[in-house]
């Protein structure tokens, strides 16, 4: 989801790009957004009753009976932006148009898209509303692939956070990114019946003062010198690695935790960033993608129907737009983090 979410903003400028995936029946099952914010996840969840009401639909009708885009475009006509719902959702962070879109078909709903833009911005076209229709069938087509396959994971850019804790596994600091991450790490589904305390996602809190205490454990146990204790989870987010280390002040060590977060993320997932951010030709794009994952030639040209030496000069012709000679170099410029330079 957050590639397909990269695509749409590519096309749709947005301030925030979420999806909430729905069961057979209508019932929210999870939730993701590109800039999420756990404390308004959590408003949802404790004034759920409040936010249909003041949404004039609710989450259930909307995708089993919606339209297939903006169902909820008569907000601005009725009133909604002096409802308590828009205060603590939208107006508290800047946001204000919205476009939603249902993924569906005709067995079942899957979810829906919310696209966010700010208060100052522009409101969506009809031409932008016309497109998001057009993506959705692809979504649902997408979403009814099951993936049975453990993926490979991988370290990727970016995809990292501290947490700064006190002795007793409570969070003392923390970036917005940082709050995120702990979030997908350690909360594997975000519904309606989710814990909130404090105005925060409470499985998550509970959770990180655990690995917090273990990790502070393994810190007094640890040989100087040893690499830093870490942990490992894994869930429908991806995995994610919690390294933990005693932070130091101004007069030598304290009892304060640091808390490394890094997101890895699946190797194919990566491929295909790494693909699509070069100037290879479509069939340059998915030929180098699939060696890349390991496919043999032979295998590879009967996939795409074309000869061996068909095959071979597409390779000419990939090898010298990316400037390398071999597979074992393709292989290593789509798996690096690096920026592609392209002739």
């Amino acid at each position: 989801m957050p590639m397909v979410i990269a695509e749409l903003r590519a096309s749709i400028p947005m301030a925030a790009c979420q999806f909430i995936w729905s069961n057979e029946s209508g019932r929210v099952i999870n939730a993701w957004s590109d800039t999420f914010q756990p404390r308004r996840a959590a408003w949802i969840i404790l004034h759920r009753k409040q936010y249909e009401i003041d949404a004039g639909m609710t989450y259930q009708d909307l995708v089993l009976f919606g339209k297939p885009t903006g169902n909820l475009r008569f907000w601005w006509d009725s009133g909604f932006d002096a409802t308590a719902s828009y205060a603590a959702l939208f107006e508290r962070y800047g946001y204000k148009w919205f476009l939603d879109g249902i993924v569906r078909d005709s067995m079942r709903p899957y979810g829906n898209f919310g696209l966010i833009r700010n208060r100052d911005d522009p409101d969506f076209t009809a031409a932008e509303e016309s497109l998001l229709a057009r993506v959705l069938p692809y979504v649902a087509h997408a979403m009814r692939v099951d993936v049975s396959r453990a993926p490979k994971f991988i370290r990727a850019a970016g995809q990292s956070a501290l947490i700064v804790c006190d002795a007793g596994g409570d969070v003392i600091e923390w970036s917005r990114q940082a709050h995120q991450l702990a979030v997908f790490a350690l909360v594997d589904s975000i519904t309606y019946e989710a814990e909130v305390a404090h105005g925060d996602l409470g499985e998550m809190r509970t959770a990180l003062k655990d690995i917090v205490l273990l990790l502070r454990k393994r810190i007094d146990e640890n040989v100087a010198g040893a690499e830093l204790p870490a942990l490992v989870r894994r869930n429908g987010w991806g995995e994610f690695v919690f390294r933990g280390y005693r932070l130091s002040g101004s007069r030598g060590p304290s009892d304060r935790i640091g808390i490394l977060i890094e997101q890895l993320v699946p190797f194919e997932a990566h491929l295909l960033e790494r693909v699509n951010a070069t100037e290879l030709s479509t069939r340059q794009k998915e030929i180098a993608l699939l060696s890349a994952k390991g496919v043999p030639n032979a295998e590879l040209a009967r996939r795409l129907n074309i000869t061996p030496n068909t095959l071979k000069d597409y390779f000419k012709a990939i090898y010298a737009r990316l400037e390398i000679n071999s597979h074992h170099q393709l292989v290593e410029r789509l798996s690096a983090d690096q920026p592609i330079a392209v002739g």
